[in-house]
Formats: C-alpha cells, sequence, structure tokens
C-alpha cells in the first residue's frame, strides 16, 4: 500500500490473498498513518506519520527521486 490509513484497502487485498493456499504474508507501506479501523499492520514502513483526519498524505513518484507531502 501507498499510504496506510484505515486499513480497508489491504484488507480487501488481504481478502483475495488469503483464498489461495498461503505460509505466510509480509505487508509494506509507503507511509503509515495510524487511523486503523481494520486489524492491519504494516510489517515494513517507510515513513509513520502522526496526523489528523482532515490531513492528507500525498505521494509524488519522479525518476530520480519520490517525495510524501502532508497536505
Amino acid at each position: 500500500d501507498d499510504v496506510l490509513n484505515s486499513g480497508k484497502t489491504m484488507q480487501f487485498a488481504l481478502v483475495e490473498i488469503l483464498q489461495f493456499p498461503t505460509k505466510a504474508i509480509k505487508t509494506l507501506t509507503l507511509v503509515d498513518r495510524t487511523h486503523r479501523r481494520f486489524p492491519i499492520k504494516a510489517n515494513f514502513v517507510g515513513l509513520a506519520l502522526s496526523t489528523t483526519l482532515k490531513e492528507h498524505v500525498e505521494i509524488e513518484f519522479s525518476e530520480n527521486n519520490s517525495k510524501a507531502y502532508l497536505v
């Protein structure tokens, strides 16, 4: 996931993945906002931000650089 907020997107993806035999699942997110509504935890986190629900995080990818903005 790019920005892990409520966990909804990752939850839906895991429901589909778990329909097949699975030994282990590791999750990765670029930015973790920790506003969970679903029981999801990222195993690997690029950046953890303390934000309010009204703030938004935008990720910008370019060929030479990647940036995260708190808007």
